[in-house]
């Protein structure tokens, strides 16, 4: 049960997709605006936009929760894009932005995080025709070629 008609996380994310580049006084307004009737204490939504980012330096005091945002600097921030920013992990003493793309062939593929997540660019994306949310599995063939493929999860 969240104290407020819905999680801070995601009032934050709401005002940087509706607005793009933000600080967090663009988020407490946007918040106080829309959520009004929440009256959402102002530490909280601080906390939350550092929370949120992927590479602000004080991240790492929080949980790992979602983490949407990129710092930009200067209190500014933005929608994090792995595509155009790299992959970053966060680690007991801050983030850290993980090392370069590996090539394999003519297919790019980011390294896995910490986390266990393997991000992968857009064009291979619609090329398997993968959607957020979707299973991929790595299925290694009779010759040992291992092929990445759109997959369904079966309980039985």
């Amino acid at each position: 049960m969240t104290r407020y008609s819905k999680p801070v996380w995601q009032m934050v994310k709401e005002a940087a997709e509706k607005m793009g580049e933000v600080t967090a006084r663009d988020v407490k307004d946007f918040i106080r605006k829309n959520y009004a009737k929440d009256n959402v204490n102002e530490l909280t939504i601080n906390a939350q936009v550092i929370a949120c980012s992927v590479n602000h330096s004080s991240a790492h005091h929080y949980p790992d929760t979602q983490r949407f945002l990129f710092y930009l600097g200067n209190g500014r921030f933005r929608l994090y894009d792995p595509d155009k920013d790299g992959l970053w992990q966060m680690t007991p003493t801050g983030p850290q932005k993980i090392g370069a793309e590996t090539k394999s062939g003519e297919a790019h593929f980011s390294q896995v995080t910490s986390g266990g997540q393997v991000r992968l660019p857009k064009d291979i994306l619609s090329k398997l025709s993968i959607k957020e949310n979707d299973f991929v599995a790595f299925v290694e063939d009779k010759d040992g070629i291992i092929h990445l493929r759109k997959a369904e999860l079966r309980i039985v």
